[in-house]
């Protein structure tokens, strides 16, 4: 029975082999940009509570929104938007603001106490094709 054993030169091949088939997946996340047109969309059980443009102004903004007798707030920077943490009553393990920042279509943070979804939308058709679990 013959052992198979890789020389040096074929284990050169397989990792530049590897490096090439991941690169395209790459490039794509990379070029997938948010354009000045995008919005952010906060949905409270499945309504939509709050539109805010999406900015690319290097300033801070923060905005408020309500949902159950309550106030939560986001904040915008740099075509990012991230949810501010609320109250430990209202929101115990704090999940949604520790989800930290997010800038892409296909990003969301939840919040499943209060069953709030914050997402971006994009005029231009942005979708995933397939997602690995």
């Amino acid at each position: 029975m013959k052992i198979f054993k890789l020389k040096i030169f074929d284990k050169v091949v397989i990792v530049v082999l590897l490096i090439i088939s991941i690169l395209p997946t790459g490039l794509i996340m990379l070029a997938k940009s948010n354009k000045e047109n995008s919005t952010i969309v906060i949905k409270v059980e499945n309504k939509v509570e709050k539109r805010v443009s999406l900015n690319k102004i290097n300033e801070s903004k923060t905005y408020e929104f309500g949902f159950n007798d309550n106030v939560g707030y986001i904040e915008v920077k740099d075509g990012k938007v991230r949810m501010l943490e609320m109250d430990k009553e209202i929101c115990p393990n704090a999940i949604c603001s520790d989800a930290g920042w997010i800038n892409k279509g296909y990003q969301s943070i939840v919040c499943l106490p209060n069953n709030i979804v914050v997402t971006i939308e994009s005029s231009e058709n942005e979708f995933i094709d397939v997602q690995a679990s």
